[in-house]
């Protein structure tokens, strides 16, 4: 009996262990450079044109092209900075490579509301309901001031 129980244990780690390396595989995944954490701080501190100048050095390297973070980021920077064009490019760009990245999903709806587009706004809210999350109860109440 004791034999049977290690063994059926075995196989449960084992499919752990490959059900896990499966989901956390992030060969695609660039780390992040060493200035982000200084970015981070800096639009904490609501010093969005220090945090573009850092993010375009960033972004000028091509591996940092297609990490949906640093673009939110960036086009974070820019919105709290009037530039509403390029901030909503950027958020799109974040949002094709992960199109349920709630962080660009939440500004990018704050951005349609700045630019009196609530229906668009509206439609990525609901794409937020879905997840119950922080960005989902901040972009409504967004909407409703």
């Amino acid at each position: 009996m004791k034999k049977i129980f290690f063994v059926i244990l075995g196989l449960l780690l084992i499919s752990t262990s490959i059900a896990l390396s499966a989901g956390s595989d992030s060969s695609d995944e660039v780390a992040k450079p060493s200035s982000y954490s200084k970015v981070l701080k800096l639009i904490k501190k609501e010093q969005f044109g220090e945090a573009i100048k850092i993010l375009e050095n960033i972004l000028s390297k091509s591996k940092y092209q297609k990490d949906p973070d640093i673009l939110n980021h960036y086009a974070f920077s820019l919105r709290k900075t009037k530039q509403l064009e390029k901030a909503e490019e950027y958020y799109k760009k974040a949002l094709a490579i992960d199109p349920e990245h709630r962080g660009a999903l939440e500004y990018i709806g704050e951005l349609y509301v700045d630019t009196n587009r609530i229906d668009l706004a509206k439609k990525v809210l609901q794409k937020l309901e879905k997840c119950r999350c922080p960005e989902f109860a901040e972009l409504q109440s967004y909407i409703n001031k």
